[in-house]
Order: C-alpha cells, then structure tokens, then sequence
C-alpha cells in the first residue's frame, strides 16, 4: 500500500473517530436527560424508556466501532495496518476504502461470521 493511500485512510479514521465520539457524547446527555425526568412532567415515560434503550444500543455500536477506530490507527502507528488479522495478506484497498478499520479480508471476515454463527 502507498503513503498516499495510507494518509487518506488515516484521516477518513480520524474524522470518523471524531465523529463517533460526538455520537457518543450526544447519545449519553439525551440517555442522562430522559432518565432524569420526572413522572410529574408531560412526557410520555414509556416513549422516554423506549429512547433510551434505542440510544443504549446505539451507545454500544458506536462504542464497539471507535474500538475498531482506535485499533486501526494504533496498525498505521506500528506499520501494520492493512494485514488481514487472520491469513496476514494485505487487505484489498477497495475494502480499505469502505471501511478503513477493517480487521479482515472478505473471505477471513466471511469464515469468521460463519464461525460466529455456528457459536451462537
């Protein structure tokens, strides 16, 4: 993989990170919000509740994929970036491109849903 390439997926992770993490913190001040309201106010409490578990999962993604982020970035840092985590080729620059933080090559990644599958 080129430097050039290199450098525009380490911003396309960074700008995705700040993203997330913008996310992140809006998601946690409208869970904080809601689940300070009062049964008193003129809100529905089961609509706020429903919200609340939608932000929570939300929370989840978010928290799982700035993981990912930060993983990538540390691979840029080491020069390691790139390198499927299971068979060590270089993961397409098309892949890369879609998701920059991607572990996997398309066929690691479909062996590893597949075991997943099988676990669950």
């Amino acid at each position: 993989m080129r430097k050039r390439e290199i450098e525009e997926l380490f911003q396309k992770l960074n700008t995705s990170k700040y993203t997330i993490i913008k996310t992140i913190q809006d998601s946690n001040n409208n869970i904080n919000m809601l689940n300070n309201i009062s049964s008193s106010e003129e809100v529905d409490i089961g609509s706020s509740k429903s919200i609340v578990y939608i932000d929570e999962n939300i929370l989840i993604k978010n928290n799982k994929q700035l993981l990912e982020i930060n993983k990538a970035i540390e691979k840029i840092k080491n020069n390691v970036y790139g390198k499927c985590e299971m068979c060590e080729k270089q993961i397409d620059i098309k892949r890369l491109r879609v998701k920059p933080h991607a572990s996997f090559c398309i066929t690691c990644r479909e062996i590893f849903e597949k075991q997943n599958k099988l676990k669950s």
